[in-house]
């Protein structure tokens, strides 16, 4: 069933209701929305987009992107849902893979005029006449979305996600996390991904209220928001959770009290700050989960109840299977690739043969890890981040995970740099906590040679102002591989 049915049935049921709030704390009700998103629907068929069509939908965080994705559902367009600052090269590279009718987008911006089928958003959409229900979601198109993965490790990929893969989502977190109706969310996530974008497929699903802000920034005042707003749940990644740990502790505490939950994703977060949170919000349920664009939240844990997993982002989600290794020979206690099965794992990517992404109907995720005997999953990386040091083989968090703990080190990367004599040697970069100096790169060294194998600790260490990553936290490590390339100049 098409997702937006779930917004038709909550909006017949709740309609004069909250739905969501967007950042200038305008409010919209499901009424309002169901409204709204009938008029955005027609008149995308005025501009000559059709059922099945596909659509890039570019956006902000706002109500607008909202009426936008909702309307394109309502039509039964498949939507590309493509990050408002993503470059007009990529942008095009989407509209062209992905043989989109037209691109809409909220305002003009010069440097993308070029890009054919822009279609922006109309200043005057009250004139327009909502398309007529038994027109709403009335083809079977199966693939509701078309996500991107970053393209760090090559060209980027388009995730085929159907409606079907995102109900079972729906479903799954609803159930494990104990969402309900009376839940208020705020969330600074990149709505454009899918790790912010699913939690609205549940609110609007269950009936709750969304209340949205651009980015994790002003933290004092949001976390004032918390508060004033009866929140019950904020999600995040454990990046931007560090941030408020590290420089507002005593304020989340204070306004975070009345938490329901809390959901963090993109990265594991270290079982430091993860007791940190624990000790902290002690009333909020704390979850992590790990999944992929290719399979959404494939594994959750409730921190809460499972203290002694810390470093782990614990069992299959219901429905879901995952194993390490291959699908003929399962393994425990040891590291391999992590494979995933379910009703929640895409089919393929668009318009490319994805056969060698699969091993009989299993995902091969590309990230290492490892199950205990509890069925608790380690996530210990990308395969392709792994280092070679003359046969001897690393992964990043190792490294990284040592110098977190230093006094002075807020953020830091590792990557495998060039070497002519062991093929890779370890090039660490690092933000730290005042001046640097030649003196603290060898105050690192030493720290990491109490701690780490001789041929783990970094050859290199680069000292950096910060440590680039992706809207979901991901870090950059092409990026940074580059920056080191310049280093040798």
């Amino acid at each position: 069933m098409n997702i937006a049915r779930n917004f038709i049935n909550t909006a017949q049921r709740v309609p004069d209701k909250p739905f969501l709030i967007g950042s200038d704390d305008s409010e919209i009700t499901y009424r309002k929305m169901y409204s709204l998103a009938r008029k955005f629907a027609s008149m995308l068929r005025d501009e000559g987009v059709e059922p099945n069509d596909r659509v890039i939908i570019t956006f902000p965080n706002s109500v607008e992107y909202f009426i936008c994705y909702l309307g394109a559902l309502f039509n039964s367009c498949t939507a590309l849902l493509v990050d408002f600052r993503t470059r007009p090269q990529h942008l095009d590279y989407f509209r062209t893979n992905g043989e989109v009718k037209r691109w809409i987008t909220p305002k003009q911006r010069p440097e993308y005029q070029d890009i054919p089928g822009q279609l922006l958003f109309p200043e005057n959409l009250e004139s327009y006449s909502e398309l007529a229900e038994e027109e709403l979601c009335a083809t079977d198109n199966p693939i509701a979305l078309i996500m991107y993965t970053s393209g760090s490790t090559g060209v980027p990929k388009g995730v085929c996600l159907s409606h079907d893969n995102l109900q079972h989502t729906i479903k799954s977190i609803t159930s494990w996390a104990n969402i309900d109706e009376d839940d208020r969310e705020l969330t600074t996530l990149s709505l454009t991904h899918l790790f912010g974008l699913a939690h609205v497929h549940i609110y609007w699903t269950n009936g709750g209220t969304v209340y949205i802000k651009e980015k994790l920034q002003r933290i004092p005042k949001l976390l004032q928001q918390l508060t004033d707003w009866k929140i019950t749940s904020f999600p995040g990644t454990p990046g931007g959770f560090k941030m408020i740990l590290d420089q507002h502790q005593d304020q989340f505490r204070e306004h975070g009290k009345n938490l329901k939950y809390i959901i963090i994703n993109s990265a594991p977060m270290s079982p430091e700050y993860v007791q940190k949170m624990l000790d902290t919000l002690p009333n909020t349920k704390i979850y992590m989960y790990y999944g992929l664009t290719e399979a959404s939240r494939s594994s959750y844990i409730c921190y809460n109840d499972h203290r002694d997993k810390l470093a782990t982002v614990g069992r299959p989600s219901p429905g879901a299977s995952i194993i390490i290794g291959t699908p003929d020979k399962s393994i425990i206690n040891e590291t391999g690739e992590i494979l995933i099965n379910g009703p929640h794992v895409t089919e393929g990517y668009l318009g490319i043969d994805s056969s060698e992404y699969f091993d009989d109907g299993w995902l091969k995720t590309g990230d290492s890890g490892c199950m205990d005997d509890d069925g608790f999953i380690t996530w210990e990386g990308r395969i392709k981040e792994q280092i070679n040091i003359d046969g001897l083989k690393l992964t990043p968090m190792e490294v990284e995970e040592i110098l977190m703990e230093h006094e002075r080190v807020k953020d830091c990367a590792i990557v495998g740099a060039p070497d002519p004599l062991t093929g890779e040697s370890i090039a660490g970069f690092v933000v730290v906590e005042g001046e640097s100096d030649k003196k603290l790169e060898i105050e690192l060294r030493k720290f990491c040679k109490g701690k780490l194998e001789v041929y783990k600790i970094p050859k290199q260490i680069i000292f950096i102002d910060e440590i680039p990553r992706t809207d979901s936290g991901k870090t950059k490590r092409m990026q940074l591989k580059e920056k080191l390339s310049g280093e040798k100049k």
